[in-house]
């Protein structure tokens, strides 16, 4: 795959995403968070399934830190302490098959903030981040269709 080819179709699908995100009222940005993710976990089919549940859980693991927040006192110290569990976690959660991929955990936990960190803010952030892992797939499989086909150097005598 050359870098022309991905530039051509992460341009064009990037663009896509951008119109229909806005038009549908979908925050764009973690989009391209998870089509970063799914390129920084190797790029290939098997990322969707690398980036996928460390995603999934980092958001979740952020939701988890602002519900026990109160129970930590409450207010900036309570939340540094509920992000200290919690970071604690995503990291050694590293250990487990599936899990791996510690930077999904962290990057969806903070884009998870991002989108205001409250139970609404789960959705919000699971369906786009989601989405770019798709994206970011498709952008890998596409830049055959905007390259030249070669021609053959064989010639029959």
């Amino acid at each position: 795959m050359t870098l022309v080819g991905l530039g051509i179709s992460i341009g064009v699908l990037a663009g896509i995403w951008t119109w229909i995100s806005i038009t549908a009222g979908i925050a764009t940005w973690p989009t391209f968070v998870g089509w970063a993710l799914f390129f920084a976990s190797g790029g290939d089919a098997k990322s969707i399934y690398k980036a996928g549940l460390p995603i999934i859980t980092g958001t979740l693991l952020g939701w988890i830190a602002v519900q026990i927040t109160p129970f930590l006192g409450g207010g900036t110290i309570g939340l540094a302490i509920a992000v200290v569990i919690v970071a604690f976690i995503m990291t050694v959660l590293g250990l487990v098959k599936g899990f791996e991929f510690v930077p999904a955990q962290f990057a969806s936990a903070a884009s998870f903030f991002g989108m205001g960190a409250s139970t609404a803010a789960i959705g919000k952030t699971l369906l786009p981040i989601l989405l770019g892992v798709l994206f970011g797939y498709l952008s890998a499989i596409l830049p055959p269709l905007f390259m030249p086909k070669k021609e053959s150097q064989s010639k029959s005598a």
